[in-house]
């Protein structure tokens, strides 16, 4: 305790508080994805209504989903050159507990992913729900709040934490929960779980631990990545997502791009995060 009314000293005892804080960078990386129409197709009356609206709108679905792969990929942030663009630093390097790169020193290293806080499903197989709660223990010990989370998973991923309520008994699956039935559909998909260290809400992906495309593979389906609901992780636009119709101006017909400039910011690093791989 403090004494009261004793007086302070002024030549020590003060601390400054800030000296351990370390600055996280990403870059911004830009999307772009077109679209066209024929002259010959525009003026044909086809289902759908406007052909350049059509191609238009798939543009937009393609540039939507182009971002989700890059928050959700490998990728580590590289400058540009005369023939690629920036590139960000993506989840798959944020919860990394081994990163080096976007953390080089000890001061940036504190800030890292905790060690813990990501389960190899490729070399561990299936993760049991001890694995899982094992998992978010090592968050909530490094971020010291048990917050709720988002999981972006993968098939497998989902179908593990799915299988947290199955016992398998001679070859047949045993279903171990309490449900009202009766409206008579029994609901056997885990949609939440509530663990001693947070909430988490599944969110199923098939677009998670890319780099350059590709199908999806085992890399995808064994993917996850736990996002805190508090803010620490933010998407921020350069540019937001917008639409430029260009002249048709050698008679090839109308056409256009979409694009939005991006990058994610990790407010507090990789503490708050985990990640299944």
């Amino acid at each position: 305790g403090i004494v009261d009314g004793k007086a302070l000293s002024f030549s020590g005892g003060f601390a400054d508080k800030t000296t351990s804080r370390a600055r996280l960078e990403n870059r911004v990386q830009q999307l772009e994805r077109t679209y066209a129409v024929s002259p010959q197709a525009q003026a044909v009356n086809t289902a759908g209504g406007d052909l350049l609206a059509v191609s238009k709108s798939k543009s937009l679905i393609e540039l939507k989903r182009d971002m989700e792969a890059l928050i959700c990929s490998d990728t580590d942030q590289s400058s540009g050159t005369a023939g690629a663009g920036d590139k960000l630093t993506g989840l798959g390097k944020w919860t990394d507990p081994t990163n080096t790169s976007r953390f080089p020193d000890a001061t940036h290293q504190a800030y890292r992913a905790r060690s813990g806080s990501r389960y190899n499903r490729t070399t561990g197989g299936a993760m049991s729900e001890n694995d899982f709660r094992d998992l978010l223990q090592a968050i909530y010990e490094g971020h010291g709040s048990a917050s709720s989370y988002r999981l972006v998973a993968g098939p497998s991923v989902i179908n593990d934490i799915s299988g947290f309520t199955r016992v398998e008994v001679s070859n047949h699956a045993t279903f171990q929960l309490t449900q009202n039935v009766g409206d008579g559909t029994l609901k056997l998909s885990v949609q939440e779980y509530i663990s001693d260290w947070g909430r988490v809400y599944l969110v199923p992906s098939l677009l998670n631990g890319f780099s350059t495309g590709g199908t999806l593979g085992n890399a995808q389906r064994n993917r996850g990545y736990l996002i805190p609901g508090d803010g620490n992780i933010q998407l921020r636009y350069l540019e937001d997502i917008k639409t430029i119709d260009l002249a048709d101006v050698d008679g090839g017909g109308a056409r256009g791009l979409v694009r939005a400039m991006v990058t994610i910011c990790p407010l507090a690093g990789g503490k708050p995060l985990g990640s299944i791989v």
